[in-house]
């Protein structure tokens, strides 16, 4: 996050009102250096700083001062306008504030080592370090809701903790059946979102929609492997999107056979037989494992729309981080 602190967070006060935990100020500025934070600085704000901190923290003074003049100048030289981006930090809320920034920022899933897995090598693949740089150093953690329905209710249980910035992201499946339909988990990221909640719904079925070719084909026995792929290659985006790519075609409920029908109603009965059985339960595991040898390539052959959601994805997660 880009965290403006004011300049009169670095004033000495003899008003006891106004006073503050030195050790509010300290835990947020080593959030600096490291870019775990941007610091956005001024004029005024160098000022202070060159002030108060020799005082206070003489051992780091320069190393901070140092930083603060970078911050201005990098200002200067974007000429970054955008304010509503900026969280700003006074000497009233700077408690607030501190605790905030410098715990993980938490992203909800349904399964924090499928879900978790694919989040983080989707990130690798299309190379966000924002994303990976957080995940490593555990300035974002991944928390299981133990399923679907259970992810509005830990999502809402994270962000209570947080004092005055909502450091909170939950990712739901859309568990579409066919294009564009609304299901519960879009009323759920609705009500989330009035709350100050992120919120993202896959566009397609489920997370295992968006796993490359070159994953599925290394899933069981390579001949089998081949011809599921084969099959899977001969839909449209559209029915590729909202398969059950786990468990395939033969084992679908006559309910969502009825719902279906006229998306996949064209079908060739060798592709349905092909896709009978689907990729199984660990697709996700499969991908993750690829980690750190795919590349947006590999996902951008299942479209350009593909790649351009899950940029949104990952820069919805890199907001709260």
């Amino acid at each position: 996050m880009r965290v403006e602190l004011t300049a009169d967070v670095f004033t000495d006060t003899d008003d006891p009102a106004r006073r503050y935990d030195p050790n509010d100020l300290y835990v947020l500025l080593r959030c600096f250096p490291d870019r775990r934070h941007d610091w956005v600085t001024d004029l005024a704000v160098v000022a202070a700083v060159e002030t108060y901190l020799p005082k206070h923290l003489p051992d780091l003074a320069g190393t901070y001062l140092a930083l603060a003049r970078d911050a201005m100048v990098h200002q200067a030289w974007t000429g970054t306008t955008q304010q509503g981006d900026v969280v700003r930090v006074s000497r009233a809320d700077l408690a607030d504030h501190s605790a905030d920034l410098c715990r993980p920022a938490v992203l909800v899933v349904e399964n924090s080592s499928s879900d978790g897995g694919f989040l983080h090598t989707v990130a690798s693949a299309l190379r966000h370090e924002r994303v990976v740089t957080a995940l490593e150093q555990e300035w974002l953690e991944v928390h299981s809701a133990g399923g679907s329905g259970e992810v509005p209710r830990v999502a809402r249980e994270h962000a209570v903790r947080y004092r005055r910035l909502i450091r909170v992201v939950a990712l739901l499946d859309s568990d579409s059946l066919i294009p564009g339909q609304r299901t519960a988990n879009h009323d759920h990221a609705d009500a989330l979102d009035a709350e100050n909640i992120m919120v993202h719904v896959l566009a397609l079925r489920e997370a295992e929609n968006y796993v490359p070719h070159r994953v599925l084909f290394g899933i069981g026995r390579p001949k089998e492997a081949s011809r599921k792929l084969s099959a899977l290659k001969r839909l449209t985006p559209q029915q590729r999107g909202h398969l059950d790519i786990k468990n395939g075609l033969g084992s679908r409920k006559q309910a969502v056979v009825e719902q279906q029908r006229e998306l996949f109603q064209d079908l060739d009965p060798a592709v349905q037989l092909g896709l009978r059985d689907g990729f199984g339960k660990d697709v996700l595991e499969h991908l993750a494992k690829q980690r750190g040898r795919l590349t947006e390539q590999d996902f951008a052959t299942l479209g350009e729309e593909i790649v351009a959601e899950l940029r949104t994805l990952l820069d919805k997660i890199a907001s709260r981080i």
